[in-house]
C-alpha cells in the first residue's frame, strides 16, 4: 500500500517542493527578523575584559536592532563553557556570543574540546583589537627592542618576563617575543597583571607584556619604562611610542581580539543584519569613547574576513604552542 501510495507522486518533484517551502519559510523568517530579545553569550564573568567591551557597545547594538539585547555571563572553562552554548543554540540569531583570542588558542591548549574552531560557528563580524604594552625594569641596560635582542644574545638565558598567567594574552605576547629574539628567555608566571607589574617596577623581572593603561602611570612615575607596543599600528593613545614591527622585529603583531559569532547554519541574511547593525553601533562616538580605555583599535570586518583570521589565528598558535603547551587555571 505504502509504495502503491509513492508511485502518485513523482519523487523528486515531493523533494522539490519541499526544498521550497523551507527556503521559503527561511526567508520569511530572516524578513521579520529580529522580533524579539536578542541575548549575547559572554564567556567571561561579570566585570572582566570580554564583559566591559560587550556593555561598550551593546545598547547602541540594540537600538540598531529595535530590540533588546541582554548579555548572559557564562564564565568558566578558559571560555569553553560560554562558547559551547552559542554552537549548540538554535541558529536563529537569537543567541549570539563573544569570543576572544582564546578561542584560537584553545584548540591546542585543550586535548578535548566540546565544538571545532570554527567549523562550529558562523562568524559575524571582528569587533575590536588592542595590542600592549613592552615595559621593561629601569634597571634593565636597553632601551629599544634591538638592543633588547642585543642583550639576550649577549646574556642568554638571563632575559626574564613576567606574564600574567599560562595560555593569558601577555603569555602568548612573550612566547610570540621569545621566538622573534631567538634566545631563550624565563618565563616568570604569576595570578593576574597586578602582581607582574609590581615586580617589574620592584626590578626583580626584566620585561613585561600588558595593557599600555595599566603602565602608563608607572612610566610617568619612573618606577619602569616603556619599550614599545605590540601591534601592528602605534596605540592612538601613545602615538610616540613605536611598534616592535617599527623597531625591527618585521610583522610582529600581538594582539588581544575580541570578535562576534552565531551558531552553525544561522542564515546568511540574519549573519548579515547581525554584521550591519554591529557596524553601526560600533560607528557611533559613544562606543569609540568606551572603548578608548583599553586603548582598542575598534576593527569590523566582514564575516568571511572574521573567518580567515580566526583560521589564521588557530595555525599560528599551533605551531607556536606546539611544543609547550601551558596548563589552564
Amino acid at each position: 500500500m505504502q509504495t502503491r501510495f509513492l508511485s502518485m507522486f513523482n519523487l523528486p518533484s515531493v523533494v522539490w517542493a519541499f526544498a521550497v517551502l523551507a527556503a521559503l519559510s527561511s526567508s520569511v523568517h530572516s524578513d521579520t527578523y529580529p522580533s524579539r530579545t536578542i541575548k549575547i553569550v559572554v564567556p567571561f564573568a561579570a566585570g572582566g575584559g570580554g564583559d566591559f567591551v560587550a556593555r561598550s557597545f551593546v545598547d547602541k547594538f540594540s537600538e540598531v536592532l529595535k530590540q533588546p539585547v541582554v548579555i548572559e555571563n557564562k564564565g568558566g572553562g578558559n571560555t569553553v563553557v560560554g562558547t559551547e552554548v552559542v554552537s549548540k543554540a538554535a541558529p536563529d540569531g537569537y543567541t549570539i556570543g563573544l569570543v576572544s583570542t582564546s578561542f584560537s588558542t584553545n584548540p591546542t591548549l585543550m586535548s578535548q574540546m566540546p565544538y571545532r574552531t570554527p567549523e562550529d560557528f558562523t562568524p559575524i563580524s571582528l569587533v575590536i583589537t588592542y595590542p600592549f604594552g613592552l615595559a621593561a625594569k629601569l634597571g634593565l641596560e636597553a632601551n629599544t627592542v634591538q638592543e633588547i635582542i642585543a642583550y639576550a644574545k649577549k646574556n642568554p638565558s638571563r632575559l626574564s618576563i613576567a606574564t600574567s598567567g599560562d595560555g593569558s594574552g601577555s603569555h602568548l605576547a612573550a612566547l610570540m617575543f621569545q621566538e622573534a629574539l631567538g634566545s631563550d628567555v624565563v618565563m616568570v608566571t604569576y595570578r593576574g597583571a597586578g602582581p607582574a607589574i609590581n615586580d617589574v617596577a620592584a626590578g626583580h623581572v626584566d620585561l613585561l607584556f600588558t595593557g599600555m593603561s595599566q603602565i602608563k602611570p608607572l612610566a610617568d612615575a619612573k618606577r619602569l619604562k616603556i619599550i614599545a607596543s605590540s601591534g601592528l599600528n602605534r596605540i592612538q593613545s601613545q602615538p610616540q611610542i613605536k611598534t616592535i614591527a617599527e623597531q625591527g622585529i618585521k610583522g610582529f603583531n600581538a594582539v588581544v581580539w575580541w570578535g562576534m559569532l552565531a551558531p552553525p547554519g544561522t542564515p546568511k541574511d540574519i549573519v548579515e543584519k547581525l554584521n550591519a547593525a554591529l557596524r553601526a553601533a560600533l560607528n557611533q562616538p559613544e562606543v569609540s569613547k568606551r572603548l578608548e580605555v583599553v586603548d582598542g583599535e575598534i576593527s569590523p570586518s566582514t564575516p568571511q574576513e572574521f573567518e580567515q583570521m580566526i583560521k589564521m589565528e588557530v595555525i599560528k598558535w599551533k605551531k607556536l604552542l606546539g611544543s609547550h603547551k601551558p596548563k589552564n587555571d
